[in-house]
């Protein structure tokens, strides 16, 4: 009886410790520097993060330019690591602009496209770009590296 009750507190415990992606079979060893210099990799399935500089709805798409950080294991971007470069997630159909505002960190797992060429200020960039599969915006009250939660059952955190 009591291994029952154990082993069903560890399944109910388990199914509140899902991650917000998913994150098989992407590859992570590639990242947005590489694929704007080089450009084999297209169709590639990865798994990219950063801080949203600017989202612009267009005809059909919205395009969402992301400065990218490096990526914790859980698929969260590193908000204390230096950038790795700019790309762009292109999204069929409308995002909401204040949902998917400047500031806001989100994880964005998807097949990388063509690169884009555009600008940074008033310097040429050439973006890489993916074609999201799934996005995640992150809390913004997210802790800084260090800061440790631990989750345990339904509504408590310590």
């Amino acid at each position: 009886m009591k291994q029952s009750l154990l082993l069903a507190l560890l399944l109910t415990l388990a199914a509140c410790a899902s991650a917000p992606l998913k994150l098989q079979g992407v590859n992570r060893s590639i990242t947005p520097a590489m694929v704007s210099t080089n450009y084999p990799y297209t169709g590639e399935r990865v798994v990219w993060g950063g801080i949203i500089i600017k989202t612009q709805p267009l005809q059909d798409t919205t395009q969402i330019e992301v400065l990218a950080y490096p990526l914790e294991s859980n698929g969260e971007p590193d908000r204390q690591a230096s950038p790795l470069g700019r790309f762009l997630i292109v999204h069929r159909g409308f995002l909401e602009p204040t949902e998917f505002s400047p500031g806001h960190w989100l994880s964005v797992v998807g097949r990388i496209g063509p690169a884009q060429m555009g600008k940074v200020g008033k310097a040429s960039y050439r973006f890489p770009v993916i074609q999201p599969e799934q996005l995640y915006l992150w809390p913004a009250n997210r802790g800084s590296r260090g800061t440790t939660h631990f989750n345990f059952g339904i509504g408590i955190r310590l």
